[in-house]
């Protein structure tokens, strides 16, 4: 076992598992925390929990009993993924998990690397970059549940985080891991408990990967794990294929998106000409969710069978959302929509849908946890951060993308790499 990951949703979750499959490790991904063994075979575990917006409290005590299950199947390196927007707020729960593992670890230092340069995200003088916006200024700012109004990182920590920060910025960054190793010892001197680091190509997380080659916990975005492979596969060649357990097939499909962010916007908008496409209705949902998604099951089922899968959407823009904010005051719409989300996921499943294409994270996480499926094999990405996945014991096959991730083109990509000789097979 090389590796164990604690991941605080399940878009991330299945993110960092493509990018460890693709890093050439046989890798599995257990939904919640696992109730059994993995296969001899698997040297890269992944759990995904639904912690980034629960009471601090619960979030802490499920990331301790992934971190014991990591334990028992022998992982000697832990890494805990958040999202590579540091989606939290001041009294997030980033911060008390970090701490609560490096406790239960024994470790006086981590780091803090939300980095993933193949999609834009960096960091730079302690400041988080979204391509070439600061964090600050880009959509995330906008984030109904987590919105992002500061870029650096130690003020993003504050409140959450229990001791100070050090920085390993780029300068140092760029003499390489032994440089980067000896300031890591010199922040552990200095008392503090945690270094951010900066990165602006996949090259400096080889760099950061060599530098914490014996840290016992690593934190951050999924990047890191590209490097952490690179430094486990040194003098190998590595196809990025060597690692996919599976190639999905062409079964009834839907895809259901729940994000609000920039990117998942585009790809809504891209994708609403080509296939039939309706709208999880705020009002419908908070009247008479059963109803709602009824009516929307039935209608993802009279037209499931073209060329491309149906789409729910309650994906919107900004000033949309400003929108439904003045019309519908207090009410928890967001709770509505994952009610309707859930029931609509049983009726499809009950209907003979067995292909789940899911945008955004708390969007994700209803749909894995109504399919109610414990573990999943991992097969190609469809575009960095996002892969296939196929539960361990049935025919069903799922995408989890995360709010920001993908192509424009993504929903028409996914479906494109689903082969009908798999299915026959």
């Amino acid at each position: 076992m090389r590796i164990g990951v604690i991941a605080d949703d399940f878009t991330g979750a299945s993110d960092i598992a493509g990018f460890l499959v693709a890093g050439g490790l046989k890798t599995i991904m257990y939904n919640g925390v696992p109730t059994e063994l993995p296969p001899a075979s698997i040297e890269a575990v992944v759990i995904s929990l639904k912690i980034r917006s629960c009471p601090v409290e619960e979030a802490c005590s499920e990331a301790l009993a992934s971190l014991s299950f990591l334990r028992q199947v022998g992982c000697t390196k832990v890494y805990y993924k958040y999202c590579s927007t540091f989606d939290s707020t001041r009294e997030g729960n980033i911060g008390p998990v970090v701490d609560a593992l490096m406790d239960a670890l024994g470790t006086d230092l981590t780091i803090i690397c939300p980095s993933l340069p193949v999609n834009g995200r960096t960091v730079c003088h302690g400041y988080l970059f979204v391509g070439s916006s600061l964090l600050s200024d880009s959509p995330m700012r906008h984030h109904p549940i987590t919105p992002m109004r500061d870029s650096k990182l130690e003020r993003l920590m504050e409140g959450q985080f229990r001791g100070s920060v050090g920085h390993i910025y780029y300068p140092v960054l760029a003499q390489g891991s032994d440089a980067v190793h000896s300031e890591l010892e010199r922040i552990r001197e200095g008392g503090h408990r945690y270094a951010v680091v900066d990165t602006l190509t996949e090259g400096d997380l080889d760099t950061i990967a060599e530098a914490t080659e014996e840290m016992v916990l690593v934190t951050g975005g999924s990047g890191l794990a590209i490097g952490i492979c690179n430094v486990l596969n040194r003098g190998k060649e590595i196809s990025p294929s060597d690692g996919a357990a599976f190639v999905p097939s062409v079964q009834p499909a839907v895809i259901i998106s729940g994000s609000c962010s920039a990117q998942t916007n585009a790809q809504v908008a891209h994708y609403k000409p080509l296939a039939p496409s309706r709208m999880i209705e705020e009002a419908a949902a908070l009247k008479s969710p059963a109803n709602h998604a009824q009516e929307l099951s039935k209608w993802v089922l009279a037209n499931s069978s073209g060329p491309l899968a149906p789409l729910l959407y309650a994906t919107k823009s900004p000033e949309e959302l400003e929108a439904s904010r003045r019309l519908h005051g207090d009410s928890d719409v967001a709770s509505a929509i994952e009610e309707v989300v859930a029931l609509i996921v049983h009726h499809l499943f009950d209907g003979g849908i067995r292909t789940f294409i899911s945008a955004g994270g708390e969007t994700s996480g209803v749909v894995a946890t109504t399919l109610a499926l414990e573990a999943y094999l991992i097969g190609p990405q469809i575009d960095p951060g996002v892969s296939w996945l196929k539960a361990l014991d049935s025919t069903l096959q799922c995408s989890f993308k995360s709010g920001n991730f993908g192509s424009v083109d993504f929903f028409e990509k996914a479906q494109a790499m689903c082969s009908k000789e798999a299915h026959d097979a």
